[in-house]
């Protein structure tokens, strides 16, 4: 015989109680960070037994990676008391807060209570209080886990857009600068995202050809630091998207359906104010007439973006270090601004959009005009007509520093044939050469 229930213990009888046992989880989860469910014991704690089958812990562990959110800590055990057997399933994490089958618990003494709206309010504003401490803790990752080539290349963007005086002298140094190490003398948590060469971030982007998203076009799962996933999103969406063509004279002018900068607003912002926890991502979808970027973690609770976009409120930063390092490079141009930004470049464009934000995340939709509005072009991705133009859009939409002969020895070509290629990329409107050919740079036409 166990002892009682408590408020990290609770009993059922058997798995048919499954769905039960989960939000008893998600309570004691959000209660304490940590909770049990054995089936096979009764509620007075006197042993049942359970059948345990081929499938009984994969379905008990399938139960809960579908409807707990985010995906804790998890462990299931199989015990012997008294000849019956019972399942232990033991659950932890600090991802506050958890929310089953869509709905937030909470635990008193042995049972699970339903969060009501203020409850789930308070409980919001007091996670986003606390939540930039995870920014400074230790990742556990050491300085040579570092992208050392993006370091660099940030540094030189942030010197040149006057926001950092610095000369790179070392990946430490340079980190230390950016306030990018833990006192254990590894990586903060801000830096192993922003930095990190493992792929802590993950942006699922998907393409449907019309609305109903029934079978897909496009499908990719990327892998990469923060820098690198805002440069992903980028590059998809303006790959996906429809321009239109105006002849002035001698000059072609290529203006993109929804306006770039407003689109850049948006994927930073979802980067800058993401919460970065386990089983969480990013997401990019393109259908016929939308585009949606969704990042986990809404916006502060009680505000929508018109408020921050008028000044009735300020910029209330989830990710403090990780919003200052975007702001050095210029990817942030001043806090609390970006949505009024976005607003504007919209309504000169004539873009419609609507955004959603909840417990769950923030959703921000462009409206992709009508394919009849006007003549269009292909997007980006259609102009670059092999996997050689590419690559050398990829290396230097990491580099734009990059020189013809890394672009070769990246490539594994030659330097004529290099050049060929970046003939053909200039001609064809995608690639412009900025300055002399000894300190200018590239520049990307899309």
């Amino acid at each position: 015989m166990l002892s009682r229930e408590s408020e990290t213990v609770e009993f059922k009888k058997t798995t048919a109680q499954l769905k039960e046992g989960v939000i008893s989880l998600c309570a004691m989860l959000n209660k304490h960070g940590e909770g049990t469910v054995y089936f096979g014991v009764k509620d007075d704690g006197s042993i049942a037994g359970q059948h345990v089958g081929k499938k009984t812990t994969s379905d008990i562990s399938h139960e809960i990676r579908t409807n707990l959110k985010p995906l804790p800590d998890i462990s299931i055990d199989i015990h012997s008391i008294n000849d019956k057997t019972i399942i232990a399933v033991q659950a932890k994490g600090t991802d506050t807060p958890y929310s089953a089958y869509g709905r937030y618990y909470t635990r008193v003494d042995d049972a699970d209570t339903y969060m009501d709206s203020n409850q789930l309010l308070r409980f919001f504003e007091s996670k986003d209080t606390t939540y930039s401490t995870w920014e400074e803790q230790s990742s556990g990752c050491g300085i040579d886990t570092v992208n050392e080539d993006l370091l660099i290349q940030y540094i030189r963007t942030a010197n040149d857009a006057g926001r950092m005086h610095y000369i790179f002298n070392n990946t430490s140094e340079a980190l230390n600068k950016l306030n990018l190490i833990a006192n254990d003398g590894q990586l903060n948590n801000a830096g192993h995202f922003l930095f990190g060469n493992d792929g802590p971030v993950l942006l699922k982007e998907v393409m449907y050809p019309t609305d109903d998203r029934r079978d897909f076009a496009d499908l990719k799962q990327y892998h990469g630091n923060i820098l690198e996933c805002i440069q992903e999103g980028m590059r998809y969406i303006e790959n996906n998207i429809r321009y239109s063509a105006r002849i002035d004279g001698l000059q072609r002018t290529e203006t993109p359906e929804i306006p770039i900068r407003a689109i850049r607003e948006i994927i930073v912002n979802s980067f800058a104010h993401c919460r970065y926890q386990k089983g969480d991502s990013n997401a990019i979808t393109i259908t016929q007439s939308r585009v949606t970027v969704y990042n986990p973690g809404g916006l502060l609770h009680g505000t929508e973006p018109r408020d921050f976009a008028s000044g009735r409120v300020g910029s209330k930063i989830r990710n403090p270090l990780i919003a200052a390092v975007l702001f050095k490079n210029g990817m942030i141009d001043a806090f609390g601004t970006g949505f009024d930004r976005t607003f504007k470049a919209c309504a000169e464009s004539g873009v419609e959009y609507s955004y959603r934000n909840d417990e769950f995340g923030f959703t921000f939709t462009f409206a992709r005009k009508s394919t009849e509005a006007s003549r269009t072009i292909p997007g980006r991705s259609e102009r670059l007509r092999n996997d050689t133009d590419r690559r050398i859009m990829e290396l230097i939409s990491k580099d734009q520093y990059i020189t013809t002969t890394e672009l070769a020895e990246h490539i594994g070509v030659s330097r004529p044939t290099i050049a060929r290629h970046i003939k053909g990329l200039t001609e064809r409107g995608v690639l412009e050469r900025v300055g002399s050919r000894k300190s200018g740079y590239w520049k990307a036409l899309y």
